[in-house]
């Protein structure tokens, strides 16, 4: 009798498991790269697990107060994504910053999981940072 309740339990346990692993999402690449608009990110999905949705997180100066600034859907396996956040700037009148992203990676039924975080240091040129002055002047 014992042997007969102790194979669902692990068929039970097979199944939990099954279900913890489908939910992974495996990136080929993730990275972030500054350029004279803000920055760019770009990410390669090799597996979504099922995922539905990413959700962009940003994180300013230290790497654990993320907030949500976009939700891009998933496509796929192996399907490439960009984002382009021009909404980074000169926050605090000093020429560079560092900013930290991530992506919650969001399952059918709400569940999520998020991939491992990455820095950039986004530097804004003299000149940008004069012809935004300019233009605020004009407003």
């Amino acid at each position: 009798m014992k042997r007969f309740l102790l194979i669902p339990n692990i068929l039970v346990l097979i199944a939990i498991t099954s279900g913890i692993l489908l939910a992974s999402v495996t990136l080929q690449y993730f990275t972030a790269t500054t350029n004279s608009d803000g920055i760019l990110l770009e990410w390669k999905t090799i597996e979504e697990g099922g995922t539905v949705k990413f959700e962009v997180q940003r994180s300013a100066v230290t790497p654990d107060n993320f907030m949500f600034i976009k939700s891009i859907n998933a496509t796929g396996n192996n399907s490439y994504y960009s984002y382009q956040d021009n909404s980074v700037g000169d926050r605090d009148g000093s020429s560079s910053s560092i900013y930290y992203y991530r992506l919650k990676c969001i399952q059918p039924n709400e569940s999520y999981t998020y991939t491992h975080s990455i820095s950039v240091i986004h530097a804004v040129s003299g000149i940008r940072s004069t012809w935004g002055s300019i233009k605020a002047i004009f407003r």
